[in-house]
């Protein structure tokens, strides 16, 4: 059900953005730019498994997208980054073999297919489709695993960006991940920094 409500959201802003032009004269001869954004900040893993000692808020998180913005079309690119999503530790739990401390955490790293558009000035709506590999570790016993998995996810934004110079615009960004595998939401919160280094 998820699944669909996200899909159909993503598709209407798709059709949106692509049937909406602007009329408005040229102010550059640069009708394409190629951006590197960067996002700093919190994020918050929404969930709901009840255990005293999960810990699923972050204080710093990162994200980038290389993006290509046609003048005028829908801006397509692809994102990535470094996304904790909850850590849980138990003490003296009791096993077979006696007490013990047990930790899990799950981390994340999502390649997302990215597609944009800028509704009002320096005001961007976007979507994502793609997925997360799942970073699984757990220290038990003085032992240490790693298992690496694929979600399925999506992905719904908004940001504000101010031009500081012809290149570089900085501002505030705010979108939620949706993993398909885990049936949970991601929540992050960036100062959000955009750089046009190539323009043609």
């Amino acid at each position: 059900m998820h699944d669909k409500i996200i899909l159909i959201l993503l598709a209407t802003l798709l059709t949106f953005s692509i049937g909406t032009t602007k009329v408005e004269a040229q102010e550059s001869d640069s009708l394409y730019h190629v951006n590197f954004d960067l996002g700093l900040g919190p994020a918050m893993y929404l969930t709901n498994m009840d255990y005293e000692n999960l810990y699923g808020s972050y204080p710093f998180v990162f994200t980038f997208r290389l993006m290509w913005e046609p003048e005028h079309l829908v801006r397509l690119g692809i994102e990535s980054g470094y996304l904790p999503l909850f850590y849980l530790e138990t003490k003296f739990y009791d096993t077979v073999f006696g007490d013990t401390e047990a930790g899990l955490s799950l981390n994340s790293v999502p390649i997302m297919g990215v597609f944009a558009m800028e509704i009002v000035e320096n005001f961007e709506i976007y979507g994502g489709v793609g997925g997360f590999v799942l970073i699984s570790e757990v220290t038990s016993f003085d032992n240490y695993v790693i298992n690496f998995s694929w979600s399925n996810a999506y992905e719904l934004g908004f940001s504000y960006l101010h031009p500081i110079s012809k290149k570089l615009k900085i501002g505030g960004e705010a979108k939620s991940y949706y993993i398909t595998k885990l049936e949970n939401y991601d929540l992050v919160f960036h100062v959000a920094l955009k750089y046009t280094f190539f323009s043609y």
